[in-house]
């Protein structure tokens, strides 16, 4: 379940709703050991058990980053917190007030997921206020030994996002700024989901990742993506292609369900890679072509994405 990135750094399989190579965590090794990544809080118990097997005791995590607040991605702070009564934990500015207390960031996710909220992802436990660590753009960690995290603003997925760069091995944790793509489930897929989603921030968060020169990254959702070059290209490509078909498609008729149908003929004719359809049901309850129609829909009628700006009463409102 623990997979080495590079010397010191170990991705963890948090098995998100029972399945494998879904969702990860990650650890950075040193004399103050880093979590990038806490996953749902149904699986923190998942992620503890992994820092067990790494050696660490419940003195020795230092600190916790986030690379964004929705569920998936920090759900299980309040756990590890918990867990961990040392570690600060930090986010994005825009985040930190969610973890102290997560009531509209709760409820917002239980209008999107429903019921599969509680089977799926759990809800989320606060974080002690003084433990949280608001980042700001550069921030960077002091592992030891040398070793530095650095915190690297990332907004577009979500305005609270920021990705992590391990100096020392030139690894970017990008959390969902770059896209999903889950082994056996076919190629990078954009996640642009609701209320905040923003397509010049995501493309000049993807720039930012360039210009790093990052030696690998690696997907929350899930792992190495491949040659950093052509993995941030790719996605610019994706992103803007989706952005311009959801565009076409409100130009025709404002209304979710013909953008998502115009999103899947785009999904269907992308063959690049297999596809094995236990593994596409997963893509799509983790980054389903409706939620990403639902966050185009939403960034297209806001003024900055051109048209008349509206609710989308299918989905929670924004969370920051």
């Amino acid at each position: 379940m623990e997979h080495r990135l590079a010397e010191g750094l170990w991705q963890l399989d948090t098995r998100l709703g029972g399945f494998d190579a879904v969702n990860a965590s990650f650890l950075v090794e040193g004399e103050r050991p880093c979590l990038v990544e806490t996953g749902p809080q149904l699986t923190a118990g998942v992620v503890r058990q992994a820092l067990a097997r790494r050696g660490l005791g419940p003195q020795d995590l230092a600190t916790v980053v986030l690379t964004h607040i929705h569920l998936d991605h920090g759900g299980g702070a309040g756990e590890i917190a918990a867990a961990f009564p040392r570690a600060r934990v930090l986010c994005h500015p825009r985040g930190a007030r969610h973890l102290a207390d997560p009531t509209r960031l709760v409820a917002a996710a239980a209008a999107v997921y429903g019921p599969a909220l509680d089977t799926l992802y759990g809800r989320m436990t606060p974080v002690p206020a003084d433990r949280v660590v608001a980042a700001p753009d550069g921030q960077r960690i002091d592992i030891g030994g040398g070793r530095w995290l650095r915190c690297i603003h990332s907004p577009g997925h979500a305005k609270h996002h920021l990705a992590v760069l391990d100096e020392r091995s030139g690894t970017l944790l990008v959390g969902d700024a770059v896209g999903v793509r889950i082994p056996g489930a076919g190629p990078l897929r954009p996640s642009t989901p609701p209320d905040d989603f923003d397509r010049d921030q995501a493309i000049a968060s993807l720039r930012r990742f360039a210009a790093v020169h990052p030696t690998q990254v690696v997907l929350s959702h899930f792992g190495p993506a491949g040659d950093p070059p052509s993995v941030l290209a790719d996605a610019e490509e994706q992103l803007m292609g989706w952005c311009a078909a959801a565009a076409a498609a409100v130009a025709e008729v404002d209304d979710l369900d013909h953008v998502a149908r115009a999103l899947e003929g785009l999904a269907s004719r992308d063959d690049r890679e297999p596809v094995e359809p236990d593994r596409e049901r997963i893509v799509e309850m983790m980054s389903g072509v409706r939620s990403n129609a639902a966050g185009l829909l939403g960034w297209l009628r806001r003024p900055a994405g051109g048209a008349p700006a509206a609710p989308s009463p299918a989905w929670g409102g924004p969370v920051g």
